[in-house]
């Protein structure tokens, strides 16, 4: 899962590195460069779709569906999503207006952070692999705390890179393995727990942006940086809530598998 989800991840990473220096150069009429790449997608994906043999047999696990844990691993999914790409969002505007740096640091800060959320992805599996899916969680979201805090101090653009590389880093952590754990807490449902928590994943952060936005008009983008800290807060102590799936349904997922 953690592999699947890092390609989605390396996509948020490469978009705003090829698009910032063609903006840059050429204005926002350099969009249109990003069209042909684009329909060429496009057109594979088609292809594609038309050479594979549909399914009929729908596999699902067994077990008991446990709605209260995926509503709180749910609660845990939008705070991480909210965090994401709220920074992701700001961070340039805020390398531009609060640490003084250039465009180019500016841009150099946004690759950071995404590139730390590659990162803490595959770190993520790798973590639950071996501690635990609720424990990667967990630790995903607390070490964040302190990794965002070193982002909203840095005095210095250029040292503020290592922050931002961090945060992406410690924020990316649980994102793989709450899909997953979804799965695990709704082993009849497979399609709705991946829909919700793939779905929030995306759509929860861009929902909250325009807020962000508007907290960011009123009292500057500092206060925003502020906010971004306290909310692995509440997902922290969410997280300690969560139970870890039985053997039964780590068996069911070694047989889907």
């Amino acid at each position: 899962m953690s592999v699947f989800a890092t390609g989605g991840n390396v996509g948020f990473f490469v978009a705003p590195v090829l698009a910032t220096p063609a903006l840059d150069a050429l204005g926002v009429g350099a969009t249109a460069l990003f069209l042909p790449p684009a329909v060429l997608a496009g057109f594979v994906l088609l292809r594609r779709q038309q050479r594979v043999v549909p399914v009929r047999r729908v596999v699902s696990g067994t077990g008991a569906d446990r709605w209260r844990p995926f509503l709180l691993l749910t609660a845990v999914e939008v705070t991480r999503s909210v965090n994401f790409f709220g920074v992701s969002t700001f961070i340039e505007l805020y390398w531009l207006t609060h640490l003084g740096g250039t465009r180019l640091s500016a841009g150099a800060a946004l690759a950071c952070f995404l590139a730390g959320g590659i990162a803490g992805t595959l770190l993520g599996g790798r973590i639950a692999d071996r501690h635990g899916l609720t424990r990667t969680v967990f630790a995903g979201n607390a070490a964040a705390i302190p990794a965002l805090i070193g982002l909203r101090v840095c005095p210095d653009a250029i040292i503020g890179l290592v922050a931002a590389t961090a945060a992406g880093i410690t924020i990316q952590i649980p994102f793989s393995v709450l899909v997953k754990l979804g799965q695990d807490y709704l082993p009849t449902r497979p399609g709705t727990a991946s829909g919700v928590t793939l779905g929030l994943a995306v759509s929860a952060g861009g929902l909250a942006a325009p807020g962000f936005g508007a907290i960011a008009a009123s009292h500057g983008l500092a206060t925003v940086f502020t906010v971004f800290c306290l909310l692995p807060v509440p997902a922290t102590l969410l997280a300690r809530l969560l139970p870890e799936p039985g053997r039964s349904g780590a068996r069911c997922d070694r047989v889907a598998a």
